[in-house]
């Protein structure tokens, strides 16, 4: 990954994830600065609540899981996702991956509040 992934989307890889994950709509997301892109399947309440369920103290962990639990290609290498031994996997960028995926799964602030 990274280093101007290699690695493309193919229409094969594709329709081989639509099978694997028929019961959730998948979506592409690109990391604008390396240009990598990632394919993240959608979720439903009760899986999206496991993945925030965390011990006390290790909420800095949800993001980590939101990334390894949606997504789906590339296949992530959970060493190096741990202890980002690439390189590829700094915080900030786990992070802002995560914060896509929420976006994705309808977690924006697309709504506007006013006050009545």
């Amino acid at each position: 990954m990274s280093e101007n992934q290699e690695l493309k989307i193919s229409d094969e890889i594709i329709n081989d994830l639509k099978e694997k994950y028929k019961d959730y709509p998948l979506f592409q997301i690109t990391d604008t600065v390396s240009g990598d892109n990632f394919i993240i399947r959608g979720s439903n309440w009760d899986e999206f609540a496991r993945v925030g369920n965390v011990q006390p103290g290790k909420e800095n962990r949800v993001p980590l899981n939101m990334v390894k639990a949606f997504v789906v290609w590339p296949e992530i290498d959970q060493q190096d996702i741990e202890y980002n031994q690439t390189g590829n996997w700094q915080p900030g960028r786990i992070v802002a991956l995560a914060e896509q995926i929420q976006e994705v799964l309808g977690y924006s602030k697309a709504f506007a509040v006013k006050k009545l």
